[in-house]
């Protein structure tokens, strides 16, 4: 009887280690994607200026 107990505790304290676990990796997905778009969008915005002064200067040039 005393075992059993013992294997109901030990389970209930999995189920608890696995949702942390989880919740964590969850939270860490969410900042890795919104880097990601913060990186994304200031890519876009670097190459687009750079496509710009290219123009520019070739316009200078011209």
């Amino acid at each position: 009887m005393y075992s059993s107990t013992l294997i109901k505790i030990d389970m209930n304290v999995n189920y608890l280690v696995v949702g942390v676990i989880v919740l964590v990796l969850l939270i860490l997905l969410i900042l890795f994607l919104k880097r990601n778009r913060k990186d994304e969008k200031e890519l876009r915005n670097d190459l687009n200026q750079n496509e710009l002064e290219e123009e520019q200067y070739k316009e200078d040039k011209a």
